[in-house]
């Protein structure tokens, strides 16, 4: 069986592409556009209100 080598330019090509898309996309994720709250901003604000209606459902007593 034959295995076919890529030439030395082409190697870790793919790597450096999915690294450009990866910061490309968690720069859309995390900075805000027109002055609306990012993503991320969204989420901590979600979580941290659960959080808080969580704590204070056990804090009721029985």
């Amino acid at each position: 069986m034959k295995t076919r080598h890529l030439p030395f330019r082409q190697r870790g090509q793919s790597m450096t592409e999915y690294l450009v898309a990866l910061l490309v996309v968690m720069m859309m994720v995390g900075v805000s556009f027109s002055g609306e709250a990012s993503v991320i901003d969204l989420f901590r604000e979600s979580v941290r209100s659960a959080f808080e209606r969580l704590s204070g459902f056990l804090s009721i007593p029985l």
